[in-house]
């Protein structure tokens, strides 16, 4: 049985060496590449078509820029925060928080100075002289 290999022809298109019948659906396939390929050269290979974009591009940026901007001034008339004060928001809670950690790690370990080193031996359990001398009965 012979296998069929796929080669490349001149203008791009894989075709299939060895095939008797050609498949009638990859035929309008490989037509239909074709035809788009040849549109995307004279539509995106244009001068003309990269100025469009790069001015499309630009008139975008400044729309959004402009319409962010006018956002932020009706937030601020109705005493709402806007993104950029949430985000300022979130980081000095984020600093507040770790100032906290700190300061409750250096009372952590001032309490742990205050309290001295644990007893090692084992409990007292003898009372001393004067207690018990005060609470004999005379005879």
């Amino acid at each position: 049985m012979r296998k069929a290999r796929c080669t490349e022809t001149a203008n791009g298109s894989a075709a299939v060496a060895g095939k008797k019948k050609e498949d009638p659906v990859q035929k309008a396939i490989v037509q239909l590449e074709e035809r788009v390929n040849v549109l995307g050269r004279a539509v995106f290979g244009s001068e003309s078509f990269g100025k469009v974009m790069n001015t499309a591009v630009s008139t975008q940026a400044a729309l959004k820029k402009g319409f962010s901007d006018r956002m932020a001034k009706n937030l601020h008339f109705y005493n709402m925060p806007s993104q950029d004060d949430i985000v300022t928001l979130a980081e000095q809670c984020a600093r507040i928080e770790e100032r906290m950690i700190s300061v409750e790690t250096m009372l952590r370990q001032l309490l742990a100075e205050k309290a001295g080193p644990a007893r090692t031996g084992p409990a007292r359990t003898r009372r001393p002289k004067s207690e018990t001398r005060a609470k004999k009965p005379d005879a």
